[in-house]
């Protein structure tokens, strides 16, 4: 945890080990209590997500480039694009502007991920 706050990552692929069936570790004495497991990962994926809350905030109500990568899978009148940080930002658009470059206005930050609309427009 200690080093999670230090290097203040933003984002992080964690998942929970999993034994698997004929490996050195999955024949090892003295394993982690499930519940230790769940409540160790719980705490990181928090942690990780606080400091991804904060560091995204940041930019909110400034324009930045998006790359348009597709249309937004939960609502189609939304397109989904990409800043140079990797961040992803959610727009309204149309499938037009896949593979643009595109001016986007920062309007809420919502920890991972920003609401926004295209620079320029009401």
């Amino acid at each position: 945890m200690d080093v999670v706050r230090k290097a203040g990552f933003d984002s992080a692929f964690t998942f929970i080990y999993s034994k698997r069936t004929g490996t050195p570790a999955a024949a090892m004495e003295n394993q982690i209590p499930e519940d230790v497991v769940k409540n160790r990962f719980d705490r990181l994926l928090k942690e990780v997500q606080d400091i991804s809350a904060k560091l995204c905030s940041r930019d909110v109500h400034t324009v930045q480039e998006a790359l348009v990568e597709e249309v937004n899978g939960h609502s189609p009148g939304l397109m989904t694009g990409r800043l140079s940080n990797n961040t992803i930002v959610h727009f309204p658009g149309d499938p037009s502007m896949i593979g643009k470059l595109v001016q986007v206005y920062l309007e809420e930050s919502r920890g991972f991920y920003y609401m926004g609309k295209i620079a320029g427009t009401a």
